[in-house]
């Protein structure tokens, strides 16, 4: 992935970040009481947990890594290479589970789910974030490589 496609992935993803901080009512009976902040708010989820998975596939391309068999793989293949530590791995593939629910047993997920989710997790989708800008930042083995023979 081009640097400046993962840094646009990136903004998005903090983007999505900033509005879901922002739409973040005072308590959960607001929650409950505003249907349209409901499903705002598991759209955004939805969104970001997807801008994460793209962002990850991206980078095992970059890298050149094996392909993911699935979405919970792309995290596990990253943590094997040591661009995402293992907490981070279990956050993530607990994340995959989280969107699957929204996405495909909807009728399985409760307010309670969403609310807490929003309210505990965010922090989750900046540190992933932040993991993957630190490995931007590492010199590529191939410019490494270039350094030493000059």
């Amino acid at each position: 992935m081009p640097e400046e496609s993962l840094l646009t992935r990136l903004d998005l993803l903090e983007q999505y970040v900033r509005d879901l901080r922002e739409a973040q009512p005072l308590n959960f009976a607001a929650y409950e009481d505003d249907k349209m902040l409901r499903r705002y708010t598991e759209r955004m989820l939805h969104m970001a947990i997807d801008a994460c998975t793209q962002i990850g596939i991206g980078l095992l391309t970059q890298e050149g890594l094996r392909r993911p068999e699935n979405y919970h793989d792309v995290f596990i293949v990253l943590g094997e290479h040591g661009i995402l530590p293992r907490e981070m791995v279990d956050c993530m593939t607990a994340m995959v589970e989280f969107r699957n629910l929204l996405v495909y047993e909807h009728s399985t997920v409760d307010d309670m789910m969403v609310y807490g989710f929003a309210k505990k997790r965010l922090g989750d989708f900046t540190d992933f974030a932040d993991a993957v800008r630190q490995h931007a930042r590492r010199p590529s083995a191939d410019s490494t490589e270039i350094e030493r023979a000059s």
